[in-house]
């Protein structure tokens, strides 16, 4: 994190009217943030994280917006970046619904809105994108569109699971060979695996298949230039499916696969890659 930026960790609490409020204390890195130019820009961008994820996972793709001359605005998730309590209380409205109301203030202020969105977040960028047709342009990465894992079968089970188990223990392990820009990074890991990543949550998970499903159905409706990146060694998300995204969206739709990427494109063990994702979201946002 560059602290030498004008970082201002707070959004418009407006944005969260009528949404799930967390109860527990947001950690560090869950901080949701902006930065915006001492003379206002006339172009804003709006990033969004992914499915368990946190604001601080943007913080590269976003420092290189706002030195590319954008304001930049990174909220946090509801139930997201707290605690497993608050997780299992929120879903697709309440993500999606943060969302639309940041999109809606933030095109108040501006003469041109983009968004970006990682994992689920590409998802709800998706989402956003076939509601609005004023947006200026808008960035997939790794969009959670095609989930490798989520067969019919599977959320069949997780459907009926979903009844009786709020979550449950699954296998993980920290790797710190990812470049993690917040600040103080990795600090926080080992709390976010403690409370989100250690389970496996059944009805947030429906509410992400949820996402993908209405996602995928709306891709024909976008009508703004999109960007759809691949990371070639996903392994959540389908790498294949950006080309069938972006023909999908037809031709206002672009894809591009970036070798030896993997899903965390925007902190990646590859720097490369890293950088590689990051140069074309920008260069692609500032056409």
């Amino acid at each position: 994190m560059n602290k030498s930026l004008p970082y201002s960790f707070s959004v418009p609490s407006s944005w969260y009217d009528g949404l799930f409020k967390d109860k527990g204390s947001v950690v560090k890195a869950s901080r949701p943030f902006t930065l915006l130019h001492k003379e206002k820009s006339k172009k804003a961008v709006l990033l969004i994280h992914g499915f368990t994820g946190y604001p601080g996972e943007m913080v590269r793709p976003a420092e290189d917006l706002y030195l590319a001359g954008f304001d930049v605005f990174v909220p946090r998730l509801p139930g997201h970046g707290t605690t497993g309590k608050d997780f299992m209380k929120t879903g697709k409205e309440d993500w999606i619904g943060l969302m639309e109301n940041a999109l809606v203030a933030i095109e108040k202020e501006y003469d041109e809105v983009s968004v970006v969105g990682h994992s689920m977040g590409g998802a709800i960028a998706s989402i956003l994108l076939s509601r609005h047709s004023e947006i200026k342009r808008g960035v997939l990465c790794c969009p959670g569109i095609e989930l490798l894992s989520l067969n019919d079968k599977l959320l069949k089970t997780i459907s009926f699971l979903s009844h009786f188990v709020k979550r449950m223990k699954q296998k993980w392990q920290s790797d710190d060979r990812y470049h993690m820009h917040y600040e103080d990074a990795p600090a926080d890991d080992e709390y976010f695996g403690s409370e989100y990543w250690r389970y496996a949550y059944p009805k947030q998970i429906l509410a992400l298949a949820e996402i993908a499903k209405e996602a995928r159905e709306g891709l024909g409706n976008i009508k703004s230039p999109v960007l759809v990146i691949g990371a070639e060694k996903d392994v959540l998300t389908d790498p294949e499916s950006v080309f069938s995204i972006a023909k999908e969206i037809g031709e206002n739709g672009e894809a591009i696969m970036i070798k030896d990427a993997t899903h965390y494109i925007y902190y990646d063990i590859s720097e490369k890659a890293e950088n590689e994702a990051v140069e074309a979201t920008v260069s692609f946002l500032s056409k």
